[in-house]
């Protein structure tokens, strides 16, 4: 009865173990939410876009109506002898003005505006995109220094217990001091490789938390990353359609083609119509008061030569825009086709790995029954759990190097983002971006005199 209490007592310390670790445990799905909110790269970009959006409000400038205040005050004392006639001349005006026709000028602003704010998106998707990767990178680092440094203390207590029993043997003269040299050797290495993995992991620990913001919790990575393309025709597709260069070289070449409408627009005659209001005063008529209503017509008669020369900038441009599309889509599919060999090879690694782990554990089994019975020495044990040590290592190096491939293939084809990961999107055309400047002075407060005084 007493045994089955102490059963149960020691599953229920189990499951609440489990438990701890799981609530506990960081994905690296988690681990690059913090870290995009982390980022001040990221929100120095977003600020930027915001920018340029208010940019894009300023596009319509040219077309708004616009309003003037001029006056005019003068008088004039003149004569001579002490004889002196005054003179003088008071005058307000009012004007409102509008262009009704611009060529189209505002017209191509606004589309260059616009497309200046997707190309100002797609390079902050990027820049999320490589900020991910960095984040996956440390994470991964992090999860195999911890990993590492954990099977390189096992390895060291276990060496280090081999060492003192050695101590023992030999001091009864059941073997030489050769045997214990070498144990001694062993442990000595043990220690070394100790040291370097205690300075790998704080290193990947700081960079974590530089990167992060954050110590982390207990980190786990995935068995494998989904969404990974089936093959090669679906990657080369899905880069197609997804990658992020190919649309940068796109967008380029649309940019490049509302700059020629936008210089075909500013050669176009424009028309602009007025209407003034006006009062005056002065010694020789009196008070006057008049509207003026005018519509005036403006256009060039011939292009200067900076005209043309720009016009051939933008042919010469268009062409070299062409040639960069071609060479990005070659080198994407490039790209895209290396980093599939190198998850299928990285595949095969974890395999082998695999295969020679089993063996290396099969080997010390053996090695161990030998000893027992004399037929292999304590040196030849270390040696195969070192063979064991090893081989674990290798097969976490494997693991974290398929899974690093699986992203880097996913940001090739362009799909490495929060929207594909399941989180919450950072870029700031999906959110609103407030911007709080100080109001601008009134017009009118230049005109106070006190301000002149100063």
């Amino acid at each position: 009865m007493q045994n089955n209490s102490i059963f149960r007592i020691i599953s229920l310390l189990f499951a609440l173990n489990f438990i701890t670790i799981h609530l506990n445990a960081q994905s690296i799905e988690a681990s690059i939410s913090k870290g995009l909110n982390n980022s001040n790269s990221l929100s120095g970009a977003s600020l930027e876009w915001a920018s340029l959006k208010e940019k894009l409000n300023q596009s319509s400038a040219g077309k708004e109506i616009t309003g003037t205040l001029k006056g005019s005050f003068s008088e004039t004392y003149s004569g001579s002898g002490g004889d002196y006639n005054n003179s003088f001349s008071n005058s307000i005006t009012a004007t409102l003005s509008k262009k009704l026709y611009d060529g189209g000028v505002v017209k191509s602003s606004e589309k260059i505006n616009n497309l200046r704010l997707s190309q100002k998106s797609i390079q902050i998707k990027t820049l999320e995109q490589q900020i991910i990767l960095e984040i996956i990178n440390s994470h991964l680092n992090l999860f195999l220094s911890q990993k590492i440094k954990e099977l390189r203390d096992k390895n060291f207590l276990r060496v280090k217990e081999q060492v003192e029993a050695n101590k023992a043997r030999y001091q009864v003269g059941a073997i030489n001091k050769t045997v214990l040299a070498e144990s001694e050797a062993r442990l000595a290495r043990a220690n070394s490789q100790l040291i370097e993995a205690s300075l790998t992991l704080t290193n990947s620990m700081e960079q974590y938390i530089s990167l992060i913001g954050e110590t982390p919790g207990n980190l786990v990575i995935p068995s494998e990353v989904k969404n990974i393309p089936n093959d090669e025709v679906d990657a080369l597709k899905r880069s197609e359609q997804h990658s992020l260069k190919i649309a940068l070289a796109k967008l380029n070449l649309s940019i490049n083609k509302a700059q020629y409408d936008s210089l075909l627009s500013s050669v176009m005659p424009n028309i602009t119509t007025s209407l003034s209001g006006s009062i005056a005063e002065s010694t020789r008529n009196g008070n006057t008061d008049g509207v003026t209503f005018s519509l005036s017509l403006s256009s060039p008669i011939f292009y200067t030569p900076a005209t043309s020369s720009k016009n051939r900038e933008i042919v010469a441009l268009a062409e070299a825009l062409n040639f960069n599309l071609d060479e990005t889509i070659k080198l994407t599919e490039l790209n895209v086709k290396l980093k599939l060999n190198n998850i299928a090879s990285k595949f095969s690694i974890i395999k082998a790995v695999e295969e020679e782990l089993n063996a290396a554990k099969i080997a010390a089994e053996a090695t161990l029954k030998e000893n027992e019975f004399g037929a292999k020495t304590t040196l030849d044990v270390l040696d195969s759990e070192i063979n064991v040590l090893n081989s674990e290592i290798s097969l976490w190096k494997a693991k974290n190097d398929h899974i690093r491939s699986s992203y880097e293939l996913l940001a090739e084809i362009g799909e490495l983002h929060t929207e594909s990961l399941g989180l919450i999107p950072s870029a700031p055309q999906y959110k609103e971006i407030e911007i709080i400047a100080p109001p601008l002075p009134s017009p009118f407060s230049v005109i106070i005199p006190s301000k002149w005084m100063k």
